[in-house]
Formats: structure tokens, sequence, C-alpha cells
């Protein structure tokens, strides 16, 4: 297991200072500030400021994933983790002779703290006739992937942007005064690549670490000799005790280092992520200029192909393309029925470990400070959940049962649905949002549990940015008492919001609501069927407004609909 590498003899590694074994941790607490050392040909450190709370980094070291870890952390001040390949500073590698530098990785990760980032990480200096006036020879550099709402380049001096990879990044370096450094503590430069726009942030990918270096030559940021390359960094900030808590599983942090700079970089996704795959011949991620490269999409179950977009054009499910400039090219697929594959992981809750408090789980159950005192415990079953509530907080979501992780595409329609129950009749909520700050919202639903179990649905629409890292959670703090959750399931649809009712030949079943209700005095929303059973949306009523008023207005034509309030239902004939 080792860095995938060419590197000369002259580029030796610096002694390390430890060596541990795959699946080993490392721990940072009461005053401990710093674990470094190697694992498996990656070189690794945890550090957490002062050594409050408590940092713990698990090294999961592969060759097909490379210097991949977790980390989990609670009552910090400042944190961080990273691993990838540490030359020291005495070595001779330089930006210029080290050959060219990708990573490929993958990232879950989730964070109370506002300032975050996911990114490529590392020190290096400037040649002695670059160091700027009253300045260290020490450079703190940054290529940013996914972050919180905070900037950390405002107030520093934008060098100017380049796209590498598909992303437009800006350059910025900033001023640090008498900080922590390599040499201890001195007034140095970072150096920064930070996407432009938000929407471009991600957690998984390629990043052509060697492209940004040449970049911000080009710009004006030099840079010579090279401490390190930390090609996965985890970092999170609160300044203050008690509130931090996060947890990062860093699935792939494959390192490179060697071959030509040269080399064109072909990136290929599909659209949407699980709607199918697209493979490359011959397998890579850089090819020399001029070559050529077949690409063949395949659909999943329930989408078909319809097309290439970017770097390449077509419909044909296999093309080639010839690299003449770096490309990014995506196989866009067209959904034709509902899915079967389930987007949510162990939603049968097939053991109590699929749910934890400490992030290592498919389910995490959020409860505690961080919920406003909230408190809960959980137990499973026969493939159903348990959520004892014994204390809520002042918002739905104190607690939470939540999973991280869950891909939401632009443009596409979603159904959710379960099973559930509780010792009482209650309230729940279902929620999909953002996982980082500011957390917004995506799509939110009410239900009213029954003591029977019963099988709920809620259909969405996804009409945000696309999000790979989206959460998803069942909020419990309505009231207290235990609710049972089972057969969780997230699929993509073709049906419409609203119309969750429907069976699976598009229509209604009527036979199980109660019929000849009146509703004429009723107000509140109301879903709308044609005779045979199709959904034609909602209508609300106000206060003083007759239902046959309100169908009126809202379908400008006669006839006669069924009109539907829980499971009570109504015939009701329209006339102009």
């Amino acid at each position: 297991m080792s860095i995938k590498k060419v590197l000369t003899t002259a580029f030796a590694m610096a002694a390390i200072s430890s060596s541990i074994s795959w699946g080993q941790t490392v721990t940072c607490s009461n005053g401990t500030s710093q674990k470094m050392g190697s694992a498996g040909g990656y070189d690794y450190e945890l550090w957490s400021q002062n050594g409050a709370g408590s940092a713990t980094m698990k090294l999961n070291v592969s060759d097909e994933n490379g210097g991949a870890f977790e980390v989990e952390w609670q009552g910090t001040i400042n944190m961080l983790a990273r691993t990838g390949k540490r030359w020291g500073s005495n070595s001779s590698v330089t930006v210029q002779n080290v050959g060219n530098i990708t990573s490929e990785f993958e990232v879950e990760w989730s964070s109370t703290d506002n300032v975050k980032y996911v990114s490529v990480y590392g020190w290096g200096y400037y040649d002695q006739a670059d160091i700027p006036s009253g300045f260290s020879n020490e450079i703190e550099y940054y290529i940013v992937q996914d972050r919180g709402s905070y900037n950390p380049t405002q107030g520093g001096k934008k060098w100017g942007s380049a796209t590498i990879d598909g992303i437009s990044y800006d350059f910025y370096t900033t001023d640090r005064i008498q900080q922590p450094s390599l040499s201890g503590t001195s007034t140095f430069k970072q150096y920064w690549s930070i996407p432009s726009n938000t929407s471009q942030h991600r957690t998984k990918g390629t990043i052509s670490i060697s492209k940004h270096f040449s970049e911000w030559a080009k710009a004006g940021m030099k840079m010579g000799k090279l401490y390190e390359v930390a090609s996965m960094k985890i970092e999170s900030y609160t300044g203050n005790t008690g509130t931090a808590k996060g947890y990062a599983k860093v699935k792939k942090n494959l390192l490179k280092i060697g071959g030509s700079a040269d080399e064109l970089a072909l990136n290929v996704t599909a659209s949407p992520a699980a709607a199918g795959t697209v493979t490359k011949s011959p397998s890579a991620n850089y090819y020399a200029p001029k070559s050529t490269v077949q690409l063949t999409a395949k659909a999943n179950e329930g989408w078909k192909f319809v097309g290439w977009e970017g770097g390449a054009t077509g419909s044909t499910e296999t093309i080639s393309v010839t690299m003449d400039k770096e490309k990014s090219v995506v196989a866009k697929f067209e959904l034709v029925g509902e899915t079967s594959v389930n987007l949510l992981k162990d939603g049968n809750f097939p053991s109590g470990s699929v749910i934890s408090t400490s992030n290592d789980a498919s389910w995490f159950l959020g409860q505690g400070t961080n919920w406003g005192g909230s408190a809960a415990k959980t137990s499973v079953a026969g493939g159903t959940a348990t959520v004892d509530v014994t204390t809520t907080g002042k918002e739905t979501y104190m607690p939470q049962l939540v999973q991280y992780g869950v891909a939401l595409d632009k443009g596409m329609k979603y159904k959710l649905s379960f099973k559930a129950s509780a010792d009482v009749a209650r309230k729940i909520e279902v929620s999909f949002q953002q996982s980082v700050d500011p957390w917004g919202a995506y799509a939110t639903k009410e239900f009213d549990i029954t003591t029977t179990e019963k099988e709920y649905a809620f259909i969405f629409a996804m009409e945000e940015d696309s999000d790979d890292a989206a959460q998803f959670a069942f909020n419990l703090g309505q009231a207290t008492g235990a609710v049972k959750i089972s057969d969780v399931k997230l699929v993509f649809t073709t049906a419409e919001p609203g119309s969750e009712s429907k069976n699976d030949s598009g229509t209604t079943s009527f036979g199980s609501m109660v019929q000849g209700v009146q509703f004429e005095l009723a107000v509140g929303s109301f879903q709308v069927f044609d005779m045979q059973g199709k959904s034609l949306g909602l209508v609300e009523v106000a206060a003083g407004t007759s239902l046959k008023d309100a169908l009126k207005a809202k379908f400008q034509q006669s006839g006669v609909y069924m009109v539907r309030q829980g499971n009570r239902l109504q015939k009701v004939s329209v006339s102009r």
C-alpha cells in the first residue's frame, strides 16, 4: 500500500516521527495538541488547538483509496486532520521538479462550525529573491473544494482566476501576522485557490494540484520548495470550546506524484449521478495531448441514455473524444419510470449498529447539547427502529434521526416512503436540506402518526442546485414518547408532488376513503382528482369561499371532480 508516485532518489522522504497500521486511531485530547506519523506510505497529522476537547482520527489507507481516513471531533477550538506527502524542511523538492501532482478524493462530512474547509493543504517556501518584505519565507496554501459560509479570502488580495478541472477558481493571498507556523510563530503569506461560485463546491472529484501551482506562478504567486502536499485536509474552527462537533469520512484520497504536467484532464460524470455509469478506455484521469479516448454510457434500471454534453456531443452510447484540451463530459440520462434502488442507506434497519451518536454509521441520532438539550435513545428489532424521545428542544429537529451524504439532483423528482407508528398519536416531520451552514431547506413535510403502523409517502421536486451531500432527517421534537420507523426508501419518480396516494397505475384508489362527506363549509387545502383518479393538483379554500367557487376559479371549466381532505372524499359538480 503506497502512494502512486514517480520520484527520483533525490526526492527521498525525510524521517517520519512514527508509523501506525491500517485501522488504528490517534487522539488529541487533555492537552495533547498534535499527532503526526505515517501509514502505508501516506503521512498524516491530527492537530487540535491547545488540546481542547477531543479529536480522533482513524487511518484507512489502501491501494484502492489511498490515504483515506475518518475524523471525529467535539469541544475543539480549531481542529485539522490530513494525509498526504511530507518532504520536510530540508527537502530539495520544488514545485518545478516534483512532476505532476494530482489527487482523486471523495468525502462525507458534517460540522456545526461556521469556519470549515475540505481542501488540499500544505506548506512551501519562497525562493530567497521572492520573499515579500516583512514576511518569512514560509507559505501556507489551500486549494478549497468545500467550505462553510465563512469566506477565508475576505480582505485578501486577488491575483487572478483560472478554470481547472472544470471549476472556476479565484486566486488570493492573505497575511498572517505573528501566527503559528512551521518555524514556530512568524508573519507569513497564505495562498488560496477558492471556487468563484459556491455552486461549484464539491465533495468528490479530481484535483490537478500542479496546475494550481502553475496558475499561481503565472498570476505572480510564486513558490519554490515544497514542505508537503496534504492531498486532503479537513479543518473546522469555532474559536471557543464546548460547542464544536463534527465528523468527516474521507472515502478516497488517492495521491499521484510524477509524470508530465502537460497531460490533459478528462472528467466524465453521469447526470443524474445515480442514473448510470460512464467508462473510459483506456481508463485514466489524464491523457497525452492528441490521444483518443473511448467513452461508454450505460443506464441503470429505470433510466435511458439520451446524449452527451460538455466536451462531447452525440446520442450513441459509445463515442470517441480527442484530447486536444482538458475536457469535462457529461452523460445525460432520462427517467422512464419510478426506480427501485433505494437512495438511502440501511432504510431497512438490518441491525442496531446502523444507528450511532458518533457519525460512524448510516444513521445518526442527533440529540444533546447541539440539539437544544434534547434527549433520545434508539433500539432496532425486526427491521424497525424505535426512537424513544425523553426530552425535546425548542425546534422540531431537537432531536432527529439523520442520514448524511444524500445526493439530490436539480430538476429531479423524488418519492420518500416509510412506515411509522407511535405509542401515542403525534406529529413527526421529514426534511431534506443542506448538511452545512446555512442549512438551507429543500423539502419538508409533517405527518400525523397514529398508534397503528401505516405507510406514508412524500413526493417532492429538487428545485435548488444539485447537492451531492445533503441530509435527510426524521425530526422528532414535537413531543416525547416512542416512535417506530421502518422500510424507509427514497427513489426517483415521474409522479408529481401532491400525488402521494397514487397507486402503480397512476390513479388514486378511493376504496378506503370515507365518501359522501360535505366539505362546503370547510377551509384549507384539498387534493383534486378527475373521475378517472388522475391528480389535478391542490386547491386552497379560504374562509367565506365555497369549495365549488374555489374549484371554478382554479380550473376555469365545468365538470365533476373528486375532492379529498385526509381520508374523506366528496364528489363535486361545478358548472360555469
